[in-house]
């Protein structure tokens, strides 16, 4: 208290008070040394140091410090300090006032505006304190602090007091942020002032006012703008407008740079469409096509839409789009139209021709069969089968197999539904082209059990592609139960028939069996003698029990064709078929069964049949047998006409050999006098007496009862 009262006042040597101050700093001492700076400062009136700086500093500092409640006043009465240090400190320290304050005692009134907007966050006083100092960077401070915190309108108004272009860009970022139209009043009056001295931002500056003019309905003053001298950025401020919904404004900004794509939009959007697709004309792009078409689909401007689409579908990518946009809204018709006027365009896609057909199978069944005969070359079939199948149009499924050259798959399409898909010529062609087997014996089951009057024309059709074994087999097991072991088999004969040209067992057999069942002896017999090629015995053995004679008769006949003809004497004896027999023992040319045959009738007292044995076998029935049975049965007279027909047979063998015997002697008799005569009709004879051999053999030759001699000659001189 001492040095505070009495000793530092009275000193005058600053070495000693900076001492002094310093062990007080060090010794922590703030509010001591406050006082004692005080003391220096404000109570030694005149002293060297009242009006030191660096105590001053000090005094502020230390009660920023130690106590807040000292510095406001401390900065009314002190005025000799750093103010800008000061008061960032006191910022720093939340002593808003008191900093306020400072700037204001060293006339820094900017940053006095900025400690009240941006640090007191107090605008009124801002407002207040602009209109009082009157200074153009107090009311930039003010209008700019005024717009980032949504207040556009007067603070726009304060930086045009301030007459500052250079806050143009603020004010243009916070007004596309979402200033009002009222604001935009304000904000187009700023930038036309801020227009040509502001350093940068040109572009945007026109932009903005441009936007401006649009959002408050300044059209023709906007018109007027646009069409001098401007930076504008004309399609980014339509695109805005054109979003904000303002569509008048965005047909004058896109019309004024030939922006026809954008001009489409704005035009659908005024609900002027025949513009709209004249403008998607010349701007030809794709999703401006796609966009006015859609919108005239809203409208239920399907001309228009039309003619948007056909643009649209014949891109791929764009297609299924189109589609799906028609589709969801129920235009169908509208949408088979589209297609169907695509369809002879030149750029027209495979594409459109499968969801054509896709559309016709869900909402024009009626003309799907006429597309698929017009346009199945061009369209995807394995997706129209699909469709097909989904609509349950088997008709045209078939027709798609066939064209596709799957008979197999329209076979077997047409056996399944046959209802809305069979009709005769289609099937038979089907079949005839058909490769699997399966298939071919589904046809023929379903012939059978829906279409049996046409099964023969099948079959016959088939007959080169399937086993004849299994399609018998098969044809006898159906409705077996119903029909007997032969099933639908006595149903095929003209198929039968027509295979038995083959001459093979099984059909022959077939065939027998259903001439059986049907009692048709003449054409059994006619068959079993014109194709031998099947079991004659068993056949033959099946007919021997049957109830009527002449089967049994034709198993006589049968059991001699296989030369079982011991059986068929049998069998034609058990039956009376005395004829039969005889030509069985005839056909056999056995002596033994003929006598035995032959002893049979006469046992039965059948004289008549046995003179027809006898004249039957009358090459091969020995004489002597034929006489004894005569004489042991007393038919002589019966036996008469064989002995006759014998007796000449030996006759006229002995005359034949006679008249050979004679022949061969007259022969002789010539071939002799030949040779005699040869011999005197010889030239070397005369000459010499010899024959002309002798000559050149040196021998002659003498007949006689021991044989020829030979006498040995010389030979005749040379001439």
């Amino acid at each position: 208290e001492q040095v505070i009262s009495s000793a530092l006042p009275e000193t005058k040597e600053p070495e000693k008070v900076s001492s002094t101050v310093k062990a007080f700093i060090a010794a922590n001492m703030p509010s001591v040394l406050m006082e004692l700076l005080e003391t220096l400062v404000l109570q030694t009136v005149g002293s060297v140091f009242s009006q030191n700086r660096n105590l001053q500093n000090l005094l502020l500092l230390t009660s920023i410090k130690a106590d807040k409640s000292r510095v406001m006043d401390y900065i009314r009465r002190l005025d000799n300090f750093d103010g800008v240090d000061v008061a960032q400190i006191a910022i720093a320290e939340e002593l808003y006032e008191e900093a306020f304050a400072i700037y204001a005692k060293i006339e820094k009134y900017d940053l006095s505006a900025d400690v009240l907007l941006e640090n007191m966050k107090d605008f009124d006083r801002g407002k207040e304190f602009a209109a009082k100092v009157d200074r153009p960077e107090v009311w930039s401070r003010l209008g700019a602090a005024l717009v980032e915190n949504d207040m556009i309108i007067e603070g726009v108004n304060a930086i045009m007091k301030a007459r500052d272009p250079g806050a143009c860009m603020t004010v243009i970022s916070k007004a596309r942020d979402g200033a009002t139209n009222e604001d935009y009043k304000v904000i187009v009056k700023y930038l036309k002032f801020a227009r040509g001295k502001a350093r940068e931002g040109g572009s945007a500056i026109d932009s903005e006012i441009v936007y401006g003019l649009c959002v408050n309905g300044q059209l023709s003053e906007m018109e007027e703008f646009i069409s001098s001298s401007n930076q504008a950025e004309l399609e980014e401020v339509g695109d805005r407008v054109f979003e904000k919904g303002l569509f008048d404004a965005s047909k004058i900004l896109f019309s004024s740079i030939n922006n026809h794509a954008r001009l489409a939009c704005v035009l659908v959007k005024l609900g002027d469409y025949q513009a709209a697709v004249d403008a998607s004309k010349k701007a030809n792009k794709l999703s401006t096509w796609k966009f006015v078409c859609f919108e005239c689909i809203e409208a239920k401007e399907f001309r228009l839409a039309q003619t948007c689409g056909l643009q649209l579908i014949v891109e791929a990518s764009e297609l299924q789009q189109v589609i799906d946009y028609y589709e969801r809204r129920g235009y169908f018709t509208q949408l088979i139209d589209l297609l169907d006027a695509g369809l002879v365009l030149e750029r027209a896609i495979p594409n459109m021709f499968t969801n054509l057909g896709v559309l016709l199978t869900k909402y024009r069944e009626e003309r799907m069969m006429d597309f698929c005969k017009m346009w199945w070359q061009r369209a995807n079939v394995p997706r129209l089968l699909r469709a097909c199948d989904d609509a349950k149009l088997y008709a045209e499924k078939v027709y798609l197999h066939t064209v596709y050259k799957e008979y197999d798959q329209a076979a077997s399409t047409m056996i399944e539904h046959s209802p809305s898909s069979w009709s005769p010529s289609s099937f038979i062609e089907v079949m005839t082209k058909a490769t699997n087997v399966d298939v071919m014996v589904k046809g023929v089951r379903f012939y059978i059990e829906e279409h049996p009057q046409l099964l023969n024309d099948l079959l016959q059709l088939l007959g080169g592609k399937m086993e004849e074994v299994r399609t018998i087999a098969m044809l006898k097991t159906i409705n077996a139960e119903t029909f007997g072991p032969l099933g639908i088999l006595p149903l095929c004969k003209e198929y039968l028939l027509k295979l038995q040209e083959k001459n093979t067992v099984e059909v022959n057999e077939a065939l027998n069996n259903i001439y059986i069942r049907e009692g048709d002896l003449d054409s059994l017999r006619r068959s079993a003698k014109t194709h031998k090629n099947f079991n004659i015995p068993a056949l033959a053995h099946r007919l021997e029990t049957h109830e009527l004679l002449n089967y049994r008769r034709l198993a006589v006949e049968l059991y001699k064709e296989a030369k079982k003809y011991e059986r068929a004497i049998e069998l034609a004896k058990e039956d009376s078929l005395y004829k039969d027999a005889i030509d069985c023992v005839a056909a056999s040319k056995d002596a033994e069964l003929t006598e035995q045959l032959a002893q049979f009738f006469l046992e039965k007292g059948l004289r008549e049949c046995y003179s027809a044995v006898l004249y039957t076998c009358f090459e091969f029935f020995r004489p002597d047998v034929a006489i004894e049975m005569a004489w042991s049965h007393q038919v002589m007279d019966f036996t008469m006409p064989f002995v006759i027909q014998t007796v000449k047979e030996i006759s006229n063998r002995v005359i034949f050999l006679e008249e050979i015997v004679k022949e061969q002697k007259e022969k002789a008799e010539e071939d002799k006098k030949a040779v005699d005569d040869e011999v005197n009709d010889d030239t070397s004879v005369l000459l010499y007496g010899v024959p002309s051999n002798v000559g050149q053999t040196g021998q002659l030759m003498f007949g006689g009862s021991g044989g020829p001699a030979q006498l040995t000659l010389p030979a005749p001189p040379s001439q």
